[in-house]
């Protein structure tokens, strides 16, 4: 079956009636690779894409809404994201190739729960809440953090669909890095989302850093920010910080043969990092 709910009403309708077998689509970039490998051919999919409501970026004193059909070029081509939430305007920019970011949506991205998923690093950076809308018609609102909870898993239920995410307004410094396969193509092999708190003294006085692609979710580098906290971004000890992240690695992947390449790839990543915080 194929369902297109060109409104919220119409898709709490659809919602009622979803299995197991049920797939909501975006962008339905990751759905057909899905679907092949799961070697699935009774299947019902529900188009959500008309539903206008959510193709919107809004503000008010304390947030950001993003809809959940929101494009990675439209986040790329927000001058809202860019400015205050410079971490997700990088992680959609480097999303893969200019084809994909024109289907890719940020529900479908984080929805796909995928270890290389690149605007999920972002959002949980920046403490992001995900508007869950069910086939009853209410609304939950979750901590992304507890919205994912394993490899290409989420505890979204058979009648739920993303709707929106929230992130809150602060006076904050953030940054995304990453370093791929492929450069225009590229999947993220490490990345890495930072957002940090400068004092009046020029000093770190709160910090929130994330890898990707060395764990099944995006994994806390709690080893990585006490190099910087407290200190001066200028006086940073780069070689502390090197090693820092090579410990956060082996943390992270302490028997995978790619830790290896991750090691030697994440210098060059906290170069980039660094070099974007202290311009």
């Amino acid at each position: 079956m194929f369902y297109a709910p060109k409104s919220e009403e119409e898709l709490i309708d659809v919602l009622k009636v979803a299995d197991d077998n049920t797939y909501i689509i975006a962008g339905g970039t990751d759905l057909i690779i899905k679907l092949k490998n799961k070697k699935i051919v009774d299947f019902s999919v529900i188009d959500i894409t008309k539903i206008n409501l959510w193709k919107n970026i809004v503000e008010d004193e304390e947030n950001i809404y993003i809809g959940s059909l929101i494009t990675m070029t439209e986040l790329c081509n927000s001058e809202l994201i860019k400015t205050k939430l410079p971490a997700l305007y990088r992680a959609a920019y480097e999303l893969g190739s200019t084809q994909i970011r024109n289907k890719a949506t940020i529900g479908g991205n984080i929805s796909n729960a995928s270890q290389s998923a690149d605007t999920l690093l972002a959002l949980y950076a920046y403490d992001a809440k995900v508007k869950i809308i069910k086939g009853d018609g209410k609304e939950r609102l979750v901590n992304i953090e507890d919205f994912i909870t394993g490899r290409e898993k989420t505890i979204l239920t058979k009648d739920e669909a993303v709707k929106e995410i929230i992130i809150k307004k602060e006076d904050a410094v953030s940054t995304f890095r990453k370093v791929g396969s492929r450069k225009a193509v590229t999947i993220s092999k490490v990345s890495c989302a930072l957002k940090t708190e400068i004092d009046e003294r020029g000093k770190v006085k709160g910090i929130k850093i994330f890898l990707g692609a060395v764990g099944v979710k995006p994994v806390r580098a709690d080893l990585i920010e006490k190099v910087f906290l407290n200190n001066s971004l200028k006086e940073i000890n780069f070689d502390l910080l090197v090693d820092a992240s090579f410990n956060q690695i082996e943390k992270a992947i302490p028997n995978r043969v790619s830790k290896y390449y991750k090691r030697v790839a994440i210098e060059g990543l906290m170069e980039e990092v660094l070099g974007d915080l202290i311009e």
